[in-house]
This record gives C-alpha cells, sequence and structure tokens, in this order.
C-alpha cells in the first residue's frame, strides 16, 4: 500500500425510489470546492438522495433506487467495511455521531449532513483513499444499527467506534463501483443501487365463475413497503416470479420479472376459471435469498438481513358451473 499517497475521494451517487411515490433532487449541501489537487490525491463528490412524497411526473425522478425508509448505511471498500452510520432524516445533522463504525487508516469516511427539500432530502459522504483501483459498494439497512433506537436514547460509546456491529434487519437496497482513482480531480461517479425485493402487494378480486376472466394487480416492494421502481435496471435479488398451484383450475401465464416497473402503482395479470369444478388456487410471488452480484456487503450480511424468498401468497377461488 501507498500509505503516503492518501487522496480525497468523492463519490457522487443519486438515488430516488420509494414507497409508492417519486422524487425529485434537493438542493445538495454546500461543499467546499476542490482545489487543484497533486497527482498523489483524488478528489470526487458524493451525494445521495433519499426522496419523499409523490413527485409531479415521472421525469422528476433521479435514475437510481434508495429508499426513504433507510436508517443506516454502510460503506465498503473491496472487503474492507469502511463505515456503518445510523442516520435520521428528519434531524440535522442526519448522520448520527459518534458513528457506528469508522475504520482508520488510509481509506476512511467523513459524514457531511443532509437538505431537505420539497421532494428529497440529499446527503453528502467525502471517502478518503489512496489512488489506485477500487471497488466501493454501499448497503442501505432498514433498521438503525449498534444498539442505537431513537434520539435521547443511549448512544455508542466513542471506544465503539473501532467495532463493527452485527448487522440487524433487512437490507432495502445495495450496489457496488468498480472504479480506479487517478491522482488529481476525478470526475464525478455513480453508484447503482438495486433494490431488494421483500413484499408483494396484491389488489383485485378474489373470486371469479367459469369460463371468467379477471385481472389481479400487485406490488413488489422492499422491506419498508416502498414500491421498486425504474430507472434502477433490475432487482437485486430477482427475477421476481409469480406462480400457481395446483394446476387445472385456472389459466394463467406464469410471471418471470427481472425490471421493475417505470411508474408507481401496480401491475396486472389475467387469469381465466377454466375448470368446471372450480376450485382454490394459491398466487405465490418468490424472489432470491441472496444478491446476484457479489456485493462487498455480502462478506458481512446473514440470512436474517435479507429476504427468505417468498415475498407473499394469496388465494384464488374459481367457482364451477
Amino acid at each position: 500500500m501507498r500509505s503516503a499517497q492518501v487522496a480525497a475521494l468523492a463519490l457522487t451517487l443519486v438515488a430516488a425510489g420509494c414507497g409508492g411515490g417519486s422524487g425529485g433532487a434537493a438542493s445538495a449541501p454546500s461543499v467546499p470546492a476542490p482545489t487543484n489537487a497533486p497527482a498523489s490525491t483524488a478528489t470526487m463528490t458524493l451525494a445521495i438522495s433519499f426522496p419523499f412524497g409523490t413527485a409531479p411526473n415521472s421525469a422528476a425522478r433521479t435514475p437510481r433506487y434508495l429508499s426513504d425508509g433507510t436508517e443506516a448505511l454502510a460503506v465498503y471498500d473491496g472487503a474492507t467495511l469502511l463505515y456503518v452510520g445510523n442516520l435520521i432524516l428528519t434531524t440535522s445533522p442526519a448522520f448520527v455521531t459518534p458513528p457506528v463504525y469508522s475504520k482508520s487508516g488510509t481509506t476512511t469516511v467523513t459524514t457531511g449532513d443532509c437538505v431537505r427539500g420539497n421532494l428529497a432530502s440529499t446527503c453528502t459522504l467525502t471517502i478518503t483513499t489512496v489512488p489506485g483501483p477500487h471497488t466501493f459498494g454501499l448497503t442501505a439497512y432498514a433498521d438503525f444499527q449498534g444498539g442505537f433506537s431513537l434520539p435521547g436514547s443511549v448512544r455508542r460509546n466513542v471506544s465503539d467506534i473501532g467495532t463493527p456491529p452485527t448487522f440487524t434487519g433487512l437490507i432495502l437496497s445495495e450496489g457496488e463501483l468498480a472504479m480506479t482513482a487517478v491522482g488529481g480531480n476525478n470526475s464525478p461517479q455513480t453508484i447503482t443501487l438495486l433494490g431488494v425485493a421483500d413484499i408483494a402487494q396484491w389488489f383485485g378480486p378474489q373470486t371469479a365463475s367459469f369460463n371468467q376472466t379477471a385481472t389481479v394487480g400487485y406490488e413488489i416492494q422492499e422491506a419498508r413497503s416502498g414500491q421498486i421502481l425504474l430507472p434502477g435496471n433490475a432487482y437485486d435479488n430477482g427475477p421476481v416470479t409469480i406462480t400457481a398451484s395446483p394446476s387445472g383450475i385456472l389459466t394463467f401465464t406464469p410471471i418471470s420479472q427481472s425490471v421493475p416497473p417505470a411508474t408507481n402503482g401496480s401491475q396486472t395479470f389475467n387469469v381465466t376459471c377454466s375448470s368446471s369444478n372450480g376450485g382454490l388456487v394459491t398466487f405465490t410471488a418468490s424472489a432470491g435469498t441472496h444478491p446476484n452480484a457479489t456485493y462487498a456487503s455480502g462478506l458481512t450480511y446473514n440470512s436474517s438481513n435479507y429476504s427468505n424468498g417468498t415475498l407473499s401468497t394469496r388465494g384464488f377461488r374459481c367457482f364451477g358451473s
């Protein structure tokens, strides 16, 4: 390691999509303009947008997925956990201090603050590292980490900063960026976060008569009940599948969906009761129990931090002739 070549590195991340709504960007917190860095340093900016509410149109969405239910962030450089911090988007500063975990050494993370706009809160982080190849990973959790629960409770002591936590709660979204940090000022970079499918909500009729066609609606959500939307071009644990059992009672085309919808609201499929005897059918929505890609966070998460694979089931009854 070239420990003498410590570089200030700030990645740019714009993340959006949550809770049945779309987020427009808030104004980013004020960050000092980078100076002309020497060749031994690399400088970029990192901004994370947590949307809330409903945007006036789909064009207001930014091209990443990050739930406004996020309560903790973990940052990695390859296999190395750099930072774990809790945040409360309704307070200032939003990042709880001291952090749950902060690694010392040649690569470190420093938090800024979050600015609340009309449609989103935008937060900043700074990563300090050495020039060269890096794979930065970011994981968003649905729960506070390290024993912290609510403002006013006992927070972790400064002496705890050197102790990585045992992660609790479900992962909402995660992603990674492979890049080479070069000396001097680098162009802004992005990490594409993908939503983790954890819940399927169902809408529409639950019965139909013989030879009748019914339209069933569904939404695929993360653990905080936020619908996962484009543009984030995949479910992190996709594809999402919907099957029906037993067979022979209704006609239905099984669903295998890898790409989230572009707009909030339910998606639909049709079923036709085809048996004159009728019967009860169970629809099952499922997804994977681990990330499709080898994220850095995969080195520390456990099964309790991820979907169990079954998003939900729903009964549907066909009446006979």
